[in-house]
């Protein structure tokens, strides 16, 4: 067992936490400016919830306890180097700032800090030799004030920084910290494409700004969730964009460190094609990677309990929603898209065991189905066929080609997330007009 505690389940769990913080500010005209790659999805986060501006700053960890700024020189040295490689190091990391400029920001204007409250955001703190390096260049372009936001950092590399900053705003700072991936249970690479995206984003009340009467409804957010089931919790992640224009609630039962990649990467994809996601393990408690078909009846109840609990108390309690399942839990999702239907838009079950929804469900079911089957899993996609004869609603059988019965590479991933986004875009854009509020009672998410 590890012997270090998970802090955050994502770094956009991180921007929200860090976003509360930092409420002071809020629509105070701040800028946020995040440190790629890392610091980008926390910033993009505390920046939508402050109505601030967003944008990045560039600087770059050399070797341990060095740092330069994306001038080249800002230069900062904490530790004595033996290998006589600075130079050359430095030069390497240079030319990296200059390709990450290059990259993320050669075709839009960079935000002036002068004057203005500028919030420096990443996703951690170690040596602080990074943090220091941006510090240090932004101090000389004449912000009215600098803050250094950070989720979480060492104590040692956050006492190197204070004397560059106004304000140090940390939500936990252990003794030592060896590696930030121990304290978060996602922390997958960011890749350049999800940084362009994130800069590319505008923040929700500028898109209203630029729309004559557009209201903004809801931003950015990203909460580790607990949903009340007998006497035990469901645990959930729900996260959006602003204004997102509907919520898929992407259930599994079993197996979710297995799948919790694959899971991640599909809300991604949703989630960048407008869509709030709600991960939910109807099984937390299973080491299994399915859940046996005795359980079926009890893993539907679970799902109704999910979707219960994201009409009465979530911020998206009123959005048009999709449910997007698994395996087993693919019975389980036709089920309660049967029994639900004024719940949910439209269902879809990837590799899933329709048949274990029992034919009078299937019979019964009146919003769009999507069924997807491996290519190569003949056994899977003849159960699904059955299931999918056995239907009366709007529905489509789709294979994913594939090497194999699974869905283990990047294309299939692909496939999967773009038949979805549009399965749902189409059929949940005709569902009831949008309306963000909280439903039922007016009190927060249990966290």
């Amino acid at each position: 067992m590890s012997r270090y505690q998970t802090r955050f389940q994502t770094r956009e769990q991180a921007g929200t936490e860090l976003a509360l913080a930092l409420r002071p500010y809020q629509g105070t005209g701040a800028l946020v400016l995040a440190i790629p790659r890392g610091g980008v999805p926390v910033g993009r986060i505390v920046a939508d919830s402050l109505g601030a501006d967003f944008d990045l700053v560039m600087a770059r960890r050399i070797v341990p306890g060095m740092a330069l700024d994306e001038s080249g020189a800002t230069w900062c040295t904490y530790e004595a180097n033996a290998d006589g490689a600075t130079d050359s190091q430095r030069d390497a990391q240079f030319d990296q700032l200059r390709r990450q400029r290059a990259v993320y920001m050669a075709v839009r204007k960079i935000a002036d800090p002068k004057g203005r409250v500028v919030i420096v955001v990443d996703d951690g703190l170690v040596s602080g030799a990074t943090m220091y390096a941006a510090l240090a260049g932004l101090r000389k372009r004449r912000p009215a004030r600098l803050i250094c936001a950070i989720p979480i950092a060492a104590r040692a590399g956050l006492d190197r920084v204070r004397a560059l900053a106004d304000e140090i705003v940390c939500l936990d700072t252990p003794d030592r910290i060896e590696n930030l991936a121990h304290f978060y249970r996602e922390f997958q690479l960011v890749s350049d494409d999800r940084v362009r995206q994130l800069t590319a984003i505008q923040p929700a009340q500028s898109q209203a700004r630029s729309r004559p009467g557009a209201v903004v409804r809801m931003p950015s957010l990203s909460l580790a969730l607990q949903i009340p089931y007998g006497t035990s919790r469901l645990p959930a992640m729900l996260e959006s964009a602003p204004n997102p224009m509907g919520v898929a609630l992407m259930v599994c039962a079993g197996g979710a460190q297995r799948r919790a990649a694959r899971s991640q990467y599909l809300a991604r994809k949703l989630r960048a094609k407008g869509f709030a996601t709600m991960l939910v393990d109807l099984q937390p408690e299973s080491r299994d990677n399915d859940a046996p078909e005795s359980e079926i009846d009890d893993l539907a109840r679970r799902l109704n309990q999910a979707l219960i609990f994201l009409r009465a108390r979530m911020p998206c309690a009123k959005l048009p929603a999709g449910l997007l399942s698994t395996g087993t839990a693919g019975a389980a999702a036709l089920r309660a898209a049967a029994c639900s239907a004024d719940l949910l838009g439209a269902v879809a079950c990837v590799a899933g065991r329709p048949d274990l929804a029992g034919s009078a469900t299937l019979q019964r079911l009146d919003i769009p189905a999507l069924l997807m089957c491996a290519s190569g899993d003949a056994q899977n996609i003849h159960i699904n066929n059955l299931a999918f004869e056995q239907m009366h609603c709007l529905r489509q059988l789709r294979l994913i080609p594939t090497s194999g019965r699974g869905f283990e590479d990047r294309n299939a991933m692909e496939d999967i997330a773009t038949l979805t986004a549009d399965w749902f875009g189409r059929h949940l854009a005709t569902a009831s007009p949008p309306s963000l509020a909280y439903g039922g009672r007016q009190t927060p998410p249990n966290m």
